[in-house]
């Protein structure tokens, strides 16, 4: 019986397919090819199946014809080996008319069968060879919901923030040789939730407001996460999400404001979540006044760097202010370059932030001399005694921000050419705070 439903298979070159992520499903028609009982599929990396299938390898596949309904259970996977990928994936392209779309590639889909009915053949049939055992669905599931929850809270931008703590405390330590590891790792882990709050809070906005659901410029660092948009999520989990994150954050603040003097935590704390949530949230909707780059640079900047210094210190100091504006400009510039890639998105959804009231030229100078400041700024401080000399170790990441803005200066209106100088500014902020923290734990001791 096996060889007649291959034999069906092969006479048909369409499937219905059913996927589905957390209670969202989707069903997508495709043309496929069979081998024997495996099927091949195609599609580009942003189509809802195939960022449901790289969450949730199960799916249900339909085939029929006027007398004859075929159902097939199965696993699916983004095949990378096979030998013919190339001239499959080409047949399946043309079929569908399929083809790269920005930064997002076709890629093959092998789906293996584990059950297969054909109730008008009285047949059904498992294939227990394909079925993954209950440990390896568990661990599988496990670490797929790890991978999701870090995709939609986008993992690396958090580095980026966590490390604003890590400076508050090196200038804490570099001012009074104090240091307590149990508030670093609160405030680390504090911070950390607050941003995954605000990218959350963000993305369930910028749903509700449309600006993602019109954005065709998708880059690894801009666009949101578009776990709603492509159905991983629903708006009520991601907003559910960012809830618990929030509330995450302040249990851990609220902890820290009972072991430290005075209220500072709380006073800092209650800024920053007003901030990260009504960024683009309703009713302030703060980035649609052109205000967003102040919020993110008082939260990341001033808020994490100087809270963080607090909960070492106990005590009010304008050092970790003044270091505080170098990281905060620098975080806040990668939200500004961010912008470009969504103009004609968050234009059209009433989203007028700073690059589109200034326009892209003139927001090409802004991050010009945004970025001069966080290096010369740091040099004035070295002079002015404020900042250690070997603090200027930190200019030896000079490469990073001139090939970001020469890359900007260039291709401010092609976004997938943009792509190189979003991530410099990234490693910008990056190495700039670690080099600058490791400058300033040594310190004392040279």
């Amino acid at each position: 019986m096996s060889k007649k439903v291959a034999e069906f298979l092969k006479t048909h070159n369409s499937l219905l397919l059913s996927t589905c992520s957390y209670s969202n499903p989707n069903i997508a028609s495709c043309s496929y090819l069979n081998d024997d009982l495996e099927l091949y599929i195609a599609g580009v990396e942003n189509s809802v199946y195939i960022r449901q299938i790289q969450y949730n390898p199960k799916v249900v596949v339909t085939i029929k014809n006027d007398n004859t309904t075929l159902t097939y259970s199965g696993l699916a996977k983004i095949e990378t080996t096979h030998l013919k990928k190339e001239n499959i994936l080409k047949t399946l392209s043309k079929k569908d008319s399929l083809s790269p779309q920005g930064i997002f590639r076709v890629v093959l889909v092998k789906i293996s069968p584990i059950n297969i009915q054909v109730p008008d053949w009285d047949y059904e049939e498992e294939f227990k060879e394909n079925k993954p055992s209950v440990i390896n669905d568990f661990i599988r599931s496990a670490f797929s919901s790890v991978r999701v929850w870090l995709d939609a809270i986008r993992f690396p931008f958090i580095s980026v923030s966590v490390l604003a703590v890590l400076v508050g405390t090196a200038v804490a330590f570099a001012e009074t040789r104090s240091f307590s590891w149990r508030f670093f790792l609160l405030a680390f882990f504090g911070i950390a939730l607050f941003h995954a709050s605000a990218d959350l809070f963000n993305d369930f906005f910028d749903h509700i407001l449309g600006s993602d659901e019109i954005n065709l410029q998708k880059t690894p660092f801009s666009g949101g996460s578009r776990m709603i948009q492509l159905k991983v999520f629903s708006p009520s989990r991601v907003l559910a999400g960012a809830i618990i994150s929030l509330l995450g954050c302040i249990t851990i603040g609220f902890y820290l404001n009972f072991s430290v003097q005075g209220n500072v935590i709380v006073y800092i704390g209650l800024v920053g979540a007003f901030l990260g949530i009504f960024y683009v949230g309703i009713p302030f909707k703060l980035a649609h006044y052109g205000l967003g780059e102040i919020a993110i640079f008082l939260s990341f900047g001033p808020a994490i760097v100087f809270g963080s210094y607090y909960l070492q210190t106990e005590q009010f100091s304008w050092y970790p202010i003044y270091v505080s504006i170098l990281i905060g400009l620098l975080i806040s510039l990668i939200l500004f370059i961010n912008q470009f890639p969504d103009f004609e998105a968050d234009e059209a959804s009433g989203k007028k932030h700073l690059v589109i009231r200034i326009g892209k030229k003139a927001s090409t100078y802004v991050f010009i001399i945004a970025m001069s400041s966080a290096f010369l700024i740091l040099i004035l401080l070295v002079i002015l005694k404020i900042l250690p000399l070997i603090s200027l170790i930190v200019l030896i990441t000079l490469p990073l921000p001139i090939k970001a803005t020469m890359g900007l200066i260039k291709n401010r209106d092609n976004y997938l050419a943009l792509i190189p100088s979003l991530a410099m500014t990234i490693l910008t902020c990056l190495a700039y705070s670690i080099l600058l923290s490791i400058s300033l734990f040594i310190s004392p001791f040279i």
